[in-house]
């Protein structure tokens, strides 16, 4: 038998869900694994902003290399047989290796063969971090000090700044915080500052965005404006100095892999992701040095390098200003980077208060961190979960919408499960395809190939109105879930037949009104049973969801916009 354990791989089939059960099993002691590291670190800054330290799952590979590790581990003590084992890590390579030689097994390791294409690219890839990627934010900082005479000066008063993304169509639209403004005062409005960072857009494009941003009715405050040419010197010289942190050994079950972490923090694959954090810890450096006066500072907090960046700049040279991280979302379990660790609150890089969107995932935050500061903040992006359903699926067929997440791989998976299915479905049966905004129907028609179902059907506009006109929703990884089930619309998971199942929705929910399938026929079953529901259970369905929107999704309202700015109404007149 043949185990692919590369980075990008696909696990055997039969052993899909050991591998989830695994990846769940092996947080907590992968989580005190980065924390050993991180003492010997703490200090270093390079360290924080580095991909280990992130624990971001889709920017490291060093989780997926622990699971495949203690997969290999149940696999010898189940005494299956293991003939060959690839993988597209040198380190693990030479860690598997020297356990199996321990273990007096003699399986065969070999490193995954690279296409044409894929060598080309690592041979420019340090080309490219080097000197193409400084250089493209060193453009951005040329075109914010090009248009800097349309900017408008900072107030001398204290001022609250809010981190946020920009990407194409979201520009004046605000996709992370809509309505968070609405209840404010003129005057404390002129106070609250929005501090971008640009996403999805090409070079070309910067000086066009840039000067939207600059006339945008919104506060926006370019982190360009503050750095100097000298910080992207400091931004180039991190691939040096990463290379001098001293890794102990590190042993996670039994096993030294100390290695597999050095290969990735002095690697040209992830090393670039620290490049946008630095410049995030070197503008609030500058922000100190030009004598901003900073009230309050509220993170879109998913906990990644970039945010670490942004919290241990303000944490240091902000030491008296209170600091949010704001989570507007629900995402898997296995989103570790999401869930701070102890070892990250002593060492201040994360903000001092963490704000969620809804009450029932106050715990689920705080499980690496019982001291956490956890409260609960207005569900911005999901305020439409409170107005009355407006739209109903056509009577005369049965509606599935087939919302597929971000990462591409995942959504031709759930496609290419459901093919069979649809073509034995009756014609009353309507597949409906709604794609993530970052993706194109070319992408997913160009990379499912030919073939394509005559009932799968793209289409666009408002999630919420799609989504209602629906009679089931099939979907994994998004927020998107947990949005439909709060209408009364069932839920069903695809679970990743190939490598990790994101699946959004909290533990706590055992309602029947969703269901994880594996496999074509566990999914055909699930839509039958939707498909079979009666008025008695559909009335109990849409009681799950009012209860599950009082839990999860906290109403946008005044009095809780004023808790989140840390406003009474006293301070809302004269803010401060």
């Amino acid at each position: 038998m043949i185990i692919d354990f590369s980075f990008n791989g696909k696990i055997n089939f039969q052993y899909s869900r050991l591998y989830n059960r695994i990846a769940l099993d092996i947080q907590k002691p992968f989580i005190e694994l980065i924390d050993f590291v991180s003492k010997q670190h703490k200090r270093s800054i390079d360290w924080w902003v580095s991909s280990p330290a992130s624990r971001n799952i889709f920017g490291s590979s060093l989780f997926h290399y622990c699971c495949c590790l203690t997969l290999l581990q149940e696999l010898i003590r189940e005494r299956d047989p293991i003939n060959d084992i690839v993988t597209d890590s040198k380190a693990f390579k030479q860690i598997i290796e020297s356990y199996l030689t321990k273990q007096r097994l003699d399986a065969r390791v070999t490193l995954a063969p690279l296409s044409a294409k894929q060598r080309l690219k690592n041979l420019f890839r340090p080309i490219y971090l080097i000197f193409a990627l400084p250089l493209q934010h060193l453009l951005l900082f040329l075109i914010a000090r090009r248009t800097r005479y349309l900017c408008q000066p900072l107030k001398s008063e204290p001022l609250t700044l809010i981190d946020t993304f920009v990407s194409p169509g979201y520009i004046e639209k605000d996709r992370y915080y809509p309505g968070v403004l609405l209840p404010l005062s003129k005057e404390v409005k002129e106070k609250v500052i929005f501090v971008p960072h640009l996403y999805g857009f090409r070079p070309w494009q910067y000086l066009q965005v840039v000067k939207r941003l600059r006339k945008s009715e919104r506060n926006f405050l370019l982190k360009d404006d503050f750095l100097k040419f000298r910080d992207y010197w400091c931004l180039w010289r991190h691939i040096f100095r990463i290379r001098k942190l001293q890794m102990k050994p590190s042993f996670f079950r039994r096993v030294d892999i100390s290695a597999l972490m050095r290969e990735e923090l002095t690697g040209f694959r992830r090393i670039g992701s620290s490049y946008i954090p630095l410049l995030n810890f070197y503008f609030v450096k500058r922000l100190k040095q030009a004598g901003v006066n900073v009230r309050l500072v509220i993170d879109w907090f998913e906990n990644q390098d970039i945010d670490k960046g942004w919290n241990g700049g303000f944490r240091r040279f902000f030491p008296d200003t209170k600091t949010k991280g704001y989570q507007g979302f629900i995402v898997s379990s296995h989103y570790l980077c999401m869930f701070p660790t102890e070892e990250e609150k002593r060492n201040a890089v994360i903000p001092h208060e963490i704000m969620v969107m809804g009450k029932g995932l106050r715990n689920s935050v705080s499980r690496f961190c019982p001291g956490l500061d956890v409260n609960v903040a207005p569900a911005f992006r999901f305020q439409h979960t409170w107005r009355e359903r407006s739209y109903w699926p056509v009577a005369n067929a049965y509606t599935i919408l087939v919302a597929l997440p971000i990462m591409v791989s995942e959504g031709l998976f759930i496609l290419r499960s459901l093919k069979p299915i649809s073509n034995g479905m009756v014609d009353d049966t309507k597949f409906r395809i709604k794609l993530h905004p970052t993706v194109s129907q070319s992408q997913i028609r160009n990379a499912f190939g030919s073939g394509w179902p005559a009932q799968f059907e793209f289409v666009d506009g408002d999630f919420g109105k799609c989504v209602e006109k629906a009679h089931l929703l099939i979907s994994s990884a998004s927020s998107v879930c947990m949005e439909t089930m709060v209408k009364g619309i069932p839920v069903i998971i695809v679970g990743n037949g190939y490598g990790l199942t994101h699946n959004p929705i909290p533990e706590a929910i055992i309602d029947d009104i969703w269901r994880m399938c594996y496999g074509q026929d566990e999914i055909q079953r699930a839509i039958q049973f939707f498909k079979d529901r009666s008025p008695a259970k559909i009335e109990d369905h849409e009681e799950v969801g009012r209860r599950l929107r009082k839990e999860y999704f906290e109403a946008v309202t005044e009095k809780g916009i004023m808790k989140f700015f840390d406003l009474d109404e006293s301070l809302e007149r004269g803010y401060g």
